[in-house]
């Protein structure tokens, strides 16, 4: 069947078949509600090849996550995806992997697909390796940068304000009585880069000494216990610790607990991203909330707003962070 059958059993046009198609306005109910019970019984399929290729679109949207084992980055992923496909686009979801080259690779891959735009999800897609790949292969269509940032007119950043969260937790320990607070890192992304710049502020406006793990050797519980027991065997001092993840402070609470420590009597505890982890965890964890909702929100305007040429949906969005408090600090 083809759009023209369609409109002919139906007593109507092919430019009113394809409104409804579309989902467009314009039509009086009954004609849709036609149109629509044709469409089923018949089984009529779009061909999307064949309208990709009138309307130069292919309706696909590019989105990158660098570890898809990532829970915050892949759930921030999700919410993207689901509003994309509510407004009609498919979405492609690559795992970057971790080095510049991988990742510039997946924008050449994305490339060759035709996608109308490109989601960056994290800032360790901060580099110069994607920046230049977005400028060979996609100068041309919209990219999203969800919490990173290039100075490149066709993309767009909705970033977390993650250093004046993390300036508040510092805050927060120091009125609750910490003197000694460390500041465990998880890797070396422009993100976290931005979250030590805030824990150095306040550390220095308190008149503190910074103590800082530079980093895990991976994303887990495991790595988390492992970098808190070295920080408390060489500074047993520590009081507090803030964590640049949730799932690491998961797992320092779990070492701190099991050596015989109290939470927080003894040692208070900050994650960062006031993901699940912070709500299910036992005890319940206190976390600076990046409040990814609100960022993948601006994420999919800015991108839906430049599919569409709207100007003022376009440039840059910073979201503020806060400290939601629990049980641990």
């Amino acid at each position: 069947m083809t759009i023209y059958d369609i409109a002919a059993k139906a007593g109507v046009s092919a430019s009113t078949v394809s409104r409804v198609i579309n989902g467009r306005s314009g039509i009086g109910k009954a004609t849709r509600e036609r149109v629509e019970a044709i469409l089923k019984e018949t089984g009529f399929v779009i061909d999307e090849g064949a309208r990709s290729l009138v309307s130069q679109k292919s309706h696909m949207v590019g989105i990158l996550v660098s570890d898809i084992r990532n829970q915050h980055h892949i759930e921030g992923a999700y919410m993207i995806l689901r509003r994309l496909q509510e407004e009609g686009y498919v979405c492609l979801l690559l795992n970057a992997g971790e080095s510049p080259d991988e990742k510039a690779e997946c924008i050449r891959i994305l490339a060759r697909r035709k996608i109308d735009a490109l989601v960056l999800v994290g800032s360790a897609f901060e580099c110069p390796e994607v920046e230049a790949a977005i400028v060979a292969h996609m100068s041309s269509i919209p990219v999203v940068f969800q919490n990173g940032s290039f100075t490149l007119a066709n993309v767009h950043s909705a970033l977390a304000a993650e250093d004046r969260g993390t300036e508040e937790a510092v805050d927060h320990l120091y009125e609750e009585g910490r003197r000694r607070i460390a500041y465990v890192n998880n890797a070396d992304t422009a993100s976290n880069r931005r979250k030590i710049a805030g824990y150095r502020r306040a550390m220095a406006r308190h008149g503190l000494e910074p103590l800082i793990v530079p980093s895990c050797r991976e994303d887990s519980g495991e790595a988390g216990g492992e970098a808190t027991a070295s920080l408390l065997a060489n500074h047993p001092d520590v009081d507090a610790i803030i964590f640049s993840i949730d799932i690491t402070a998961v797992g320092a609470c779990r070492y701190i607990l099991d050596s015989g420590r109290r939470i927080p009597d003894d040692i208070a505890v900050i994650g960062t991203d006031d993901s699940p982890y912070a709500r299910l965890a036992n005890p319940r964890l206190t976390s600076i909330d990046t409040k990814l909702q609100k960022l993948s929100d601006i994420c999919c305007d800015m991108l839906l707003g430049a599919l569409e040429g709207r100007e003022e949906d376009k440039g840059k969005a910073y979201v503020e962070a806060s400290l939601t408090v629990r049980e641990t600090g």
